[in-house]
């Protein structure tokens, strides 16, 4: 019996290749080999083609984690953690990128894993669902230099669910690997389509369009002229003001078991109205009407979120609290996106999110900042920044009441 056979004997049970379409066209498409060197599993990229180490006989021996560990690798392989440079090329720390891979790689998986570190663990650092492993790189990078990474590793309990070596092994990182990645995701998701994969499924927490993005790829299934940024803003404040596990505060229903089990907050700052940083670059061509859209879509929920305006083209040139109306806007120079992801300007505003309307022609940091970001375009030009969500900004006006549980 065949390696690939023998695992799909082990997978039968749970109906794996049923339940997960675009996770089966990957594993299709890789290598599978019998490796008792391996814990569990691991991947790899070697000459071109991608590997699934299996131990067969470990898993055979706990057979409820087959299915879980495997759609674990496939994130792996399909997030780009193998191949793109970006998680290698530039990083201080790869102790605390290869804990945010594990962490995105976790993303989505409902299938039982044995012992995983998940987001939930880090959210009073503010991790949370549907970030990028940069985006997570960046909240924890500054954890781990006061040295408190690795104690809330240890409080949280959990570890790696596969073994990482094979990949530090292989074949590195580069343009034709990030291609063999991107082609892969591609007919993978072509395949899954076909079978029935529907275009708002998530794949590690991510839409299929922007994950190939992420690859380099095209992102037609979400391009920004598809997607309502009022509802895209909706969500986000949602996010933010949803609660979170955390140890700090009492679980009322078990106060005996502190430290055990955990209570429920809604921020690290302990309030339920978040701050978000309205950004808007005054050298894009907005007209008065899409300025009152804007300030309409921020009063409508200024009950539940504090907003501050940001006006910047190459440089910051006003920072106020929202005070109903954006009438008139400062600058009309040139683009630099960059000036508003300050980290002192974030910190004194006690910033919990930005939304930023551009036309998205200039420069964008080369790191994601600590706080998640919605783009939204005045322009349909390509926007290749490899961060944040983005959606397309209209003239129109939407006078939907937002309600605290985040339906409209």
């Amino acid at each position: 019996m065949s390696s690939r056979d023998a695992l799909l004997r082990l997978l039968a049970p749970s109906r794996w290749l049923a339940k997960y379409p675009f996770h089966a066209a990957v594993l299709a498409r890789i290598e599978v080999v019998s490796d008792a060197s391996v814990p569990w599993m691991a991947v790899s990229f070697e000459r071109g083609r991608f590997y699934l180490h299996a131990n067969l006989e470990a898993l055979a021996r706990a057979p409820q984690f087959v299915a879980g560990i495997l759609l674990h690798e496939v994130h792996h392989v399909a997030l780009g953690h193998l191949t793109h440079s970006k998680f290698r090329d530039g990083v201080d720390h790869p102790e605390v990128m290869e804990t945010c891979m594990e962490l995105s790689a976790n993303d989505g998986i409902t299938e039982p894993l044995p012992n995983p570190i998940v987001w939930e663990q880090f959210a009073r650092f503010g991790l949370r669902a549907g970030q990028s492993t940069l985006e997570r790189y960046a909240l924890l990078l500054p954890i781990h230099r006061k040295g408190a990474l690795a104690k809330a590793l240890r409080d949280g309990g959990g570890d790696n669910v596969d073994e990482h070596g094979p990949w530090r092994q292989g074949q590195g990182t580069g343009a034709g690997a990030l291609a063999k990645t991107r082609e892969l995701v591609e007919r993978s998701l072509d395949e899954a389509k076909r079978e029935g994969l529907a275009p708002d499924a998530r794949i590690a927490g991510v839409l299929p369009g922007r994950l190939l993005e992420a690859l380099g790829g095209a992102l037609a299934e979400v391009a920004p002229s598809t997607i309502d940024w009022r509802a895209r803003l909706d969500g986000l404040v949602q996010r933010l003001r949803s609660p979170v596990r955390t140890y700090a505060r009492l679980n009322r229903r078990f106060p005996s078991q502190v430290g055990a089990i955990p209570g429920r907050g809604y921020r690290t700052g302990g309030s339920a109205r978040p701050s978000v940083l309205a950004v808007i670059d005054t050298s894009a061509s907005m007209t008065r009407e899409q300025l009152a859209s804007i300030a309409a879509e921020f009063d409508r929920i200024a009950p539940f979120a504090r907003v501050v305006v940001c006006e910047c083209d190459t440089e910051v040139t006003r920072v106020y609290a929202f005070s109903g109306a954006i009438d008139a806007v400062v600058g009309r120079g040139g683009t630099d996106l960059r000036p508003p992801f300050d980290r002192a300007l974030l910190a004194r505003e006690a910033i919990d999110a930005v939304v930023y309307f551009t036309d998205g022609e200039g420069p964008w940091p080369d790191h994601p900042p600590s706080v998640p970001t919605l783009w939204v375009l005045a322009s349909d030009q390509p926007f290749a920044c490899p961060w944040g969500e983005r959606a397309k900004l209209d003239s129109g006006r939407d006078t939907r009441a937002f309600r605290p549980d985040g339906a409209a």
